[in-house]
């Protein structure tokens, strides 16, 4: 990953992570959350990290968050669906459940159908500032992504630099209590950088 500072002769760089997600693979996978979802509403979808050395998951920060995404879903009219990374603790899907469980659609195991179809249905996406890969893969769908940010508790170099990236590429805008609809060209690292590497082999 550019973020990450290395550079040598053999270094191929990616904006942002390498990831196995498809376009194909996300569109088979649309109509699994379907039934679960209320049809005369849009969808935004919540993915959320989980803790680590930089970023807390507390409640206080988690509710912040979903006090946000609270207000954009009475102010546009949306629903949200939820969904945990394998990382994310049970304590936070549960709070997730208690502010989101009416008229709204909280996945509370790791589910790779319910991501994939989350990631084909919504609107909007929006990602906890803790994971780069996730942030990746939504950029993948060319929809807008928004990152919800949580204070660093230590210096976040390599965090920063890959959402400033992001950011210039039009890609992601920090979540506030508005939404707005913007393009970018879809992402998608592992095919560009698969072609280099097989040119580089033969």
């Amino acid at each position: 990953p550019e973020h990450d500072n290395l550079i040598g002769k053999n270094v191929i760089e990616s904006k942002g992570a390498i990831h196995y997600l498809t376009l194909e693979e996300i569109r088979q996978n649309q109509n699994y959350l379907t039934p679960k979802l209320k049809k005369d509403k849009e969808c935004i979808l919540l993915v959320l990290g989980g803790p680590n050395k930089y970023y807390s998951f507390s409640q206080e920060n988690l509710k912040k968050i979903f006090n946000k995404v609270k207000k954009i879903l009475n102010d546009n009219n949306l629903q949200v669906i939820v969904i945990p990374s394998i990382r994310t603790p049970k304590n936070i899907i549960d709070l997730s459940n208690e502010y989101f469980d009416h008229d709204n659609l909280v996945i509370k195991t790791v589910d790779k159908k319910a991501y994939l179809s989350g990631l084909s249905l919504a609107k909007y996406i929006i990602v906890t500032c803790d994971s780069t890969s996730m942030i990746s893969e939504a950029a993948l769908t060319g929809k807008p992504v928004y990152i919800a940010e949580i204070k660093a508790m230590k210096n976040d170099y390599r965090f920063q630099k890959f959402k400033k990236l992001f950011n210039n590429l039009n890609i992601t805008k920090n979540l506030s209590d508005k939404l707005e609809i913007w393009n970018y060209e879809r992402l998608d690292e592992s095919k560009r950088i698969a072609k280099q590497i097989i040119k580089h082999i033969s």
